[in-house]
């Protein structure tokens, strides 16, 4: 039985940038008091892991990967994903290259058992996993027009813009993205935590009045009574801030301040953690979907597969890939009415093109 298992035989990992381009770039986020042009484009650290067994498995994440740590893993069993992720957190690998070794694994283990990754992490419940578009900072007018794009482009109905930095701005952009699609698709605003706790509840008051009842991180999730108040009087709560394991969790839920968590791979360290957090939260009733970092299509599929799979694992979870121009697959994915098919093929079900990697690696 030992000498059946499968070994890693080598882990590379490059990272790479893809801009974005309009109109979804660049994408301003909450400066923070700072004057940066924004994101420009998508960065993400692509990992390569082979086998002894000839099968290849890739992952995405974020950070660097250590050349000691790769090799500290040679020679695991690459379907012994709690054990590879016990012995980063022993040798100190930070959640994001984390998050891009484990999925990796989930992509070889499932090709190696000749299943969708959905398969291995509970079953296909979802045969189509629904999306988020998001967009930066922009001027009102800008704004409802690049939601008009989005809708009609891709088929959104459900769009994310950035927040917390000016809230009379905040409430310009608001009214004006509703007034526009406000019948075709639902805003969720971001604020990162940036309003005031003292007066978020007043805030989410008038955000209501102008047609937006959900909303990302409108204070910072140390303030449990003010989100409570803001679901208590009518605006749903979305908890991206601080949520990271399954223990990080356990205060948001225990409280009640949460309609909804935003789990990530990064911050999580890797698509089974995420899944663990959507676990626990389902103790609580309360469901799940994915914060954006900025995904390179890896990524992007690696979500249908945690939504098909995970039953609490539900709604229109965050994404810009639709902003890039390109990818580092070698097809691309398409979005119909703001979704994306689960695959059927084995592991994460793409492929990865080595000369698009080569292309923006950085």
């Amino acid at each position: 039985m030992e000498n059946s298992r499968i070994r890693i035989t080598q882990i590379t990992a490059r990272s790479v940038f893809v801009p974005y381009e309009a109109p979804l770039g660049p994408y301003i986020g909450r400066r923070r008091g700072g004057r940066g042009p924004g994101t420009l484009g998508a960065s993400a650290l692509i990992v390569r892991i082979d086998s002894d067994a000839g099968i290849t498995g890739w992952g995405e994440g974020t950070g660097e990967l250590a050349s000691d740590v790769a090799e500290r893993l040679t020679g695991v069993d690459a379907c012994s994903i709690e054990s590879v992720l016990a012995l980063m957190r022993e040798v100190g690998v930070a959640p994001g290259p984390a998050s891009g070794v484990e999925m990796a694994l989930w992509d070889l283990q499932g090709k190696a058992a000749g299943l969708p990754v959905c398969r291995l992490l509970g079953g296909r419940l979802r045969e189509r996993a629904e999306f988020t578009a998001c967009m930066g900072i922009k001027e009102p007018s800008e704004s409802a027009d690049t939601a008009r794009v989005y809708h009609e482009r891709w088929g959104f109905t459900s769009i994310k813009t950035k927040a917390g930095e000016d809230a009379e701005l905040d409430l310009a952009i608001a009214e004006a993205i509703v007034r526009e699609v406000g019948d075709r698709a639902q805003l969720r605003p971001d604020a990162n935590s940036g309003y005031d706790a003292a007066v978020t509840p007043e805030l989410m008051a008038r955000f209501r009045d102008v047609g937006v009842t959900r909303f990302e991180d409108p204070c910072t999730p140390v303030h449990v009574d003010a989100l409570v108040r803001c679901r208590q009087e009518g605006t749903q709560i979305l908890v991206n801030s601080g949520v990271a394991t399954s223990a990080s969790v356990i205060d948001v839920l225990i409280a009640g301040a949460a309609d909804q968590l935003m789990p990530d791979t990064p911050a999580a360290g890797g698509v089974l953690p995420v899944q663990k957090v959507a676990r626990v939260a389902e103790g609580f009733g309360v469901p799940c979907l994915m914060h954006c970092s900025h995904d390179l299509g890896l990524k992007t599929i690696a979500i249908t597969h945690l939504a098909a799979a995970t039953p609490n694992f539900s709604g229109p979870s965050d994404t810009c890939y639709h902003g890039l121009v390109d990818d580092v697959l070698a097809e691309p994915l398409h979005f119909e009415a703001g979704s994306l098919a689960v695959p059927d093929a084995p592991g994460l079900g793409v492929e990865v093109d080595e000369d698009k990697v080569a292309k923006y690696a950085v």
